[in-house]
């Protein structure tokens, strides 16, 4: 089944004045959606599978609420703006990112750095694997041919680069850091213990 990215589609989550764009790679809550999985207690958001730690993390950090619209007051207040990097992409089911086929890279990460200046700082919730966030905006903004000048500052976790974007409003240097990923099985395969992850957000 090929599934639609409904939060992009929607606009979700821009913040005003934001200064930073989170981007993951597609929420596997809408997967669940797609094929009647899903349960009580996953929240159609944004990270909004149960076993996702994102939102547990960011409540532990911030003392924030868990609910949707406690979340976007959460992020209104960090100015971080939220989005994922893949617009569509085929399943047979699995939610895994590793599982995702024909896939459509969401160009409204573009469009919102054009549309918002303030951003200086790209977070990545992924950077391993075939599909990851990473990667596949690199992929895209390099593409798109408005980025030059990337560099690496920090090859040890967390990852981080730098590059000069041109937008509409102008030239600017954006920075852009690879956290570890709040997705269950960063911390079963990857030994990423929920204290060196919430160090980093």
């Amino acid at each position: 089944m090929q599934i639609s990215h409904r939060y992009v589609q929607q606009g979700l989550y821009r913040p005003p004045g934001a200064v930073a764009l989170l981007i993951g790679t597609f929420p596997s809550v809408l997967v669940k959606q797609a094929f009647g999985r899903m349960r009580p207690n996953d929240v159609d958001f944004f990270y909004g599978s149960a076993e996702n730690n994102l939102w547990r993390d960011f409540s532990v950090i911030y003392n924030s609420a868990t609910a949707v619209q406690q979340r976007m007051q959460l992020l209104q207040r960090l100015r971080l703006a939220m989005t994922d990097v893949i617009a569509s992409a085929f399943t047979t089911g699995s939610a895994t990112d590793t599982a995702l086929q024909h896939i459509e890279l969401n160009t409204g990460i573009i469009h919102i750095l054009n549309n918002y200046p303030s951003i200086t700082k790209l977070f990545f919730t992924s950077g391993s694997g075939k599909v990851n966030a990473e990667g596949l905006t690199l992929k895209l903004l390099k593409e798109s041919g408005r980025i030059t000048n990337l560099q690496v500052l920090s090859k040890t976790s967390p990852r981080q680069r730098q590059f000069v974007f041109a937008g509409t409003a102008g030239r600017r240097i954006i920075t852009a850091t690879t956290l570890y990923s709040p997705s269950p099985l960063a911390e079963q395969w990857g030994g990423v213990t929920p204290e060196k992850r919430q160090q980093q957000y």
